[in-house]
């Protein structure tokens, strides 16, 4: 569970099936800290029905922070900062640090491999959102026709909505009167487009652009965050610009994208072993002003985990002139 729309029918579907088949139905949720409130509340009322064994994990766990060069990751319930949570322990979650396990996916193998062999793990992901998505769930099935499961570590994967739409998922959220992340209908008066309205860790590479409006949508969410991590407040308020935080625009004083990466590495004020190894990883990737310009963004947000990795779909500028030469 994440809380989001795709998750809660996913939820909405296998509860029904596991009710008529008199089964219990395990319910996960690894709780980031960095969460909407609205977040917590849906997955509180998921947790509460009938025939749901709850495993919300609240467990020390780093996260990346992309907003700040200063405190690049969030220690998510550090034991020595309850005072400063953004939200607190609820009842019944897991609370204890898991010894060696201290990252997300780490995590998320490690409570993966507590189901055992014979378990199956339903996971809310839907291909239209991506083609990597799309290649993730079905180029190399677990279960001889069931093009829609997968294996790594652990349990089998099944993504049973992987061809549902948009349109689906809401279409099925109204007819059948669920609850919903509230934040959706925020996100919908503020006219975000499709690819946008989505709910998740708020300061992670792919998310912290929802920064800019959490304070209007939860501003008592805003004001704890804010007071708990450094760089919210700046990618607040400029997220959505076209050059701090993203690569929309070249600064008009540089030349191009090149000019550019070289002058942030040349300035750079992060941690200098991060340097080091985006430094590396980018003199083995292609030369030309689309790598570069992905290569500004990994800067930007201090991606030295390559968690947006580059990629090299670069087109000629003028791909006729090209011909036009060799004729």
């Amino acid at each position: 569970m994440s809380g989001g729309k795709d998750s809660s029918v996913l939820f909405d579907l296998a509860w029904r099936e596991a009710q008529r088949r008199g089964r219990e139905l395990q319910v996960f949720f690894l709780d980031q800290e960095a969460e909407y409130a609205e977040s917590l509340r849906i997955v509180k009322h998921i947790m509460a029905h009938d025939g749901v064994a709850p495993h919300w994990y609240q467990v020390p766990c780093l996260m990346t922070n992309a907003t700040s060069f200063e405190e690049y990751m969030l220690y998510a319930y550090d034991p020595n900062a309850q005072a400063d949570w953004i939200h607190p322990h609820v009842d019944m979650s897991h609370k204890d640090a898991i010894p060696g396990v201290n990252r997300f996916y780490d995590l998320m193998e490690y409570v993966d491999s507590t189901w055992g062999e014979n378990a199956c793990s339903l996971v809310g992901l839907r291909s239209e959102e991506s083609l990597n998505r799309f290649g993730a769930v079905t180029r190399n099935p677990a279960i001889p026709g069931v093009n829609w499961s997968s294996k790594s570590k652990g349990a089998v994967k099944l993504y049973p909505i992987y061809d549902w739409t948009f349109e689906d998922v809401w279409t099925y959220i109204g007819t059948e009167r669920l609850q919903y992340h509230r934040v959706y209908d925020w996100m919908y008066v503020k006219g975000l487009n499709i690819p946008n309205m989505r709910v998740s860790n708020l300061i992670h590479e792919k998310s912290f652009k929802s920064l800019s409006d959490l304070q209007e949508f939860e501003p008592a969410t805003y004001d704890r965050l804010i007071h708990r991590l450094k760089g919210v407040r700046t990618a607040a308020l400029y997220a959505k610009e076209q050059m701090i935080f993203s690569t929309k625009k070249l600064p008009a004083r540089f030349e191009s994208w090149k000019a550019y990466r070289d002058f942030l590495m040349d300035t750079w004020t992060g941690t200098p072993e991060h340097l080091a190894i985006m430094r590396e990883r980018f003199s083995t990737q292609p030369d030309n002003e689309t790598v570069y310009r992905q290569q500004v963004k990994q800067l930007q947000i201090n991606d030295w985990e390559n968690n947006v990795p580059i990629i090299n779909n670069h087109r000629e500028e003028n791909p006729l002139q090209k011909w036009m030469d060799i004729l």
